[in-house]
């Protein structure tokens, strides 16, 4: 996948995002959306009314005597009252509701519904796309700045649809005292624009683009935060070595992109001083024919006001259209992960069995290889028969876990057929088969809930004490659990006050009893007890002998212990089939299982 750091293509779309994060917005909160930008319209048009009436309150004062039956002291009154009730209003709708009040919630409102979605779609990506590198480093990018630079965005957009309409209604009412006004005002105001898109696209380059060095400082970051890596380098002392790379790199994209920032500082100071001195030569310019009474002082004050509120909205209407730029820079990869094609994708008219029961499972002439990688299995062919127990056994990296992936249909194969009871597994209902799996894989989830939810989590639709209690004894997690605090309702982990941490073993057990729970007709346990002694798995594989009579147990294990009492042991190599039997007919054959388990027995004299 393409990254996005093309600026050019992103100054292209940024129309397209600004339409697709006010539609998100929108889908959050129509009614919270609408009053915000009221109020940034009533924020936007009160000071330009304003200026107008304040032009009357001068001509009035100077020039009438009276007026009727009216007297000047009223009529003062009730301009002025007038012009102090529109900058209240101002104040009160653009700086106190919209800046304040409605930002705050529309921002709590758009960073819950931000979060859901990116969960959401995280939780529905395709496994190709999660170990694909350049998704990765999308994920990161939105990961890193889409809770605060969406809602930033709207903020910044409403400040831009003030100013919008502040020049416009600036441009309209100087347009009669000289066409060229506006022209002047907008020109000086660009440089502002030019280079708040060049620090735009600077801040990109140095803390979103996905660039390399932008890659290894997150990786850098999460070395130093995360558990793992941080009782590893503890031991080691390498944190030294690993802030000495951070800092490193943070130094090459400071010193990379100092100077265009320099520039930048530049303009900062003398583009309000320029736009400054352009209003007092415009408003000077107007002095004669104060003078020669062509000109009312009102009109002059008015001239000069609507010049400044015009400067004000056009260099600050530029600054914010260099921020949307920047902004749009960062929240085009949230909308590009949004977009991300479902690539396991369903027949028309998928098909669904009606009992969940163990299938007939075939393998025929598969042959798979990953996305820009090369082929992994080799015109792989053999049938797992309703309720058998199988074993894949085989060194690392040839095939084993790819044949676990294909099964779950993670990936589709690239060659040849996998069949449920006959039927290709690309034309079944996804949900209705795997009703069918229950798994449990060697980076099994550790959920830093009660032990309770983590065996239920097995199958949430049920809520059953009792099966809980019996698979929390097969798998030999009960004994430490009523060694718990609260026995089955202890919060787990030390994320969460009062949590209690458990070793890798416990944690391990409590996985088993999570797919105990589940009952699925079809178990798949990959290396399910690499954590676990010899005893406690021994009692565990006992137990499963009792639990999944008439189910199918697919096993994956690097001990031969685990898997000798199995129906079928089927032998990889480099992606193929070396041989496949029983555990006394591979041992007869005298190939390779034979060899690997006569090493792995001699290693236990």
């Amino acid at each position: 996948m393409k990254q996005s750091n093309n600026n050019s293509s992103s100054s292209t779309n940024i129309i397209q995002n600004i339409k697709n994060v006010f539609s998100l917005a929108y889908e959050i909160d129509t009614n919270l959306m609408n009053k915000y930008l009221l109020t940034s319209f009533i924020g936007a048009i009160s000071p330009v009314i304003a200026t107008f009436i304040f032009r009357f309150f001068i001509d009035n004062m100077v020039m009438y005597q009276s007026i009727k039956s009216i007297s000047i002291p009223l009529i003062i009154v009730i301009i002025f009252s007038a012009y102090t009730f529109l900058r209240l209003m101002e104040i009160i709708c653009y700086w106190g509701l919209n800046t304040a009040y409605y930002d705050f919630l529309l921002r709590n409102k758009l960073q819950n519904g931000l979060m859901y979605r990116f969960v959401r779609k995280l939780s529905s990506l395709d496994l190709e796309h999660l170990e694909n590198s350049d998704i990765q480093n999308l994920l990161n990018i939105v990961e890193h700045s889409y809770l605060w630079q969406i809602p930033d965005f709207i903020r910044i957009s409403s400040y831009l649809f003030s100013n919008i309409i502040g020049v416009i209604i600036g441009c309209i009412l100087l347009f009669p005292y000289g066409w060229w006004i506006p022209f002047v005002i907008l020109a000086v105001c660009l440089p502002r624009f030019y280079f708040k898109i060049k620090h735009g696209i600077n801040y990109w380059s140095m803390y979103g683009s996905g660039a390399p060095e932008n890659t290894k400082l997150w990786y850098l970051g999460w070395l130093l935060r995360d558990k793992t890596p941080i009782l590893e380098t503890r031991i080691f002392q390498s944190q030294e070595a690993i802030l000495q790379k951070l800092q490193h790199i943070q130094n090459y994209l400071f010193a990379l992109h100092k100077k265009p920032l320099d520039t930048y500082k530049q303009v900062l100071i003398i583009a309000p001083i320029i736009e400054t001195l352009t209003v007092f030569g415009i408003g000077y310019s107007f002095f004669p024919t104060v003078f020669q009474g062509y000109v009312s002082v009102g009109i002059l004050t008015f001239i000069i006001l609507t010049l400044e509120n015009l400067k004000t909205n056009t260099a600050w209407g530029a600054s914010h259209f260099g921020e949307i730029y920047e902004k749009n820079l960062f929240i085009k990869p949230f909308f590009e992960l949004q977009a991300l094609p479902q690539l396991i994708k369903e027949s028309e008219n998928p098909t669904s069995f009606d009992h969940i029961k163990p299938p007939l499972i075939e393998f025929r002439n598969v042959s798979f290889s990953y996305p820009n990688g090369k082929k992994v299995l080799h015109n792989i062919s053999f049938t797992i028969e309703p309720g058998e127990n199988i074993a894949l056994v085989g060194n690392n990296g040839v095939g084993k876990s790819t044949i676990i992936k294909l099964l779950c249909r993670f990936y589709d194969v690239s060659e040849g057929k996998i069949l449920i009871n006959n039927i290709n597994i690309k034309d079944l209902k996804l949900s209705n088969w795997y009703s069918h799996l229950g798994t449990l894989f060697q980076d099994f989830v550790k959920y830093d809930f009660t032990v309770r939810e983590n065996i239920m989590l097995g199958k949430p639709d049920i809520q059953d004490t009792e099966r809980m209690i019996v698979v929390a004894k097969q798998s030999g997690a009960y004994e430490f659990i009523q060694s718990l605090p609260n026995k089955f309702d202890q919060v787990l982990g030390r994320r969460f006050e009062e949590g209690s941490e458990l070793s890798g073993g416990q944690w391990q057990k409590l996985a088993i009893a999570r797919a105990f729970y589940q009952q699925a007709p079809i178990l798949i346990m990959d290396e399910p007890t690499s954590a676990i002694d010899a005893e406690a798995e021994y009692e565990i594989f006992t137990n499963l002998e009792t639990m999944y009579d008439n189910k199918t147990l697919i096993l994956v294990s690097h001990r031969f212990s685990t898997v000798r009492n199995a129906n079928k042991i089927i032998v990889i190599d480099d992606g193929t089939i070396v041989e496949q039997g029983t555990h006394e007919e591979l041992i007869q054959n005298n190939s390779k299982y034979a060899r690997m388990f006569l090493t792995q027995a001699e290693g236990y004299k």
